[in-house]
């Protein structure tokens, strides 16, 4: 079973085990979801970029723990290379590099942001329909929440967004 949580509530404040946040190599300072934790960790993400230990490329993967400065115990930070790069046609690789990083992980409860991936909120509703199509049937249980603007959650909302028979929605 796959509970899902679409929520706005900040990332710093939703619970879960892992953190996800997706990192361009072209954008600086960190925006989005990144900016926010790397602000939460007093700018320990933008240390390790100016330190030229991280820095965005497509697939780079960063995992580090976050003692306390978070809800969640560890953090893993996705570099997606060059936003500019990406085209839509290439979502779905995208969300299978995510999906493939977070179940390498084990971590049966995480969250993330796809609307950092996502252009709009039309790409965005595809892209956590696929990346729920792509986690559903497992025999693991999952506590998910999706960090994401409040418009795509009340449109989501709206539109009674559901998913495969095993996946449990709730909106906040």
């Amino acid at each position: 079973m796959i509970q899902l949580k679409i929520t706005s509530d900040p990332i710093d404040e939703v619970e879960n085990h892992l953190s996800m946040v997706l990192a361009y190599a072209d954008i600086r300072p960190l925006k989005g979801q990144a900016g926010m934790v790397d602000w939460r960790l007093n700018g320990a993400l933008s240390e390790l970029i100016l330190k030229e230990r991280f820095d965005g490329k497509r697939g780079e993967a960063l995992l580090m723990p976050l003692h306390g400065r978070l809800h969640a115990k560890e953090l893993i930070v996705l570099g997606l290379g060059n936003q500019q790069e990406i085209q839509d046609q290439e979502l779905p690789r995208f969300v299978s590099m995510i999906l493939d990083k977070l179940l390498l992980k084990k971590d049966r409860s995480f969250c993330l942001s796809l609307s950092d991936l996502a252009k709009g909120m039309f790409e965005w509703r595809n892209s956590v329909r696929l990346f729920m199509s792509m986690l559903s049937g497992r025999s693991e249980d999952y506590h998910i929440s999706l960090v994401e603007p409040r418009e795509y959650v009340d449109d989501a909302r709206r539109r009674h967004m559901d998913f495969a028979y095993d996946v449990q929605v709730q909106y906040r």
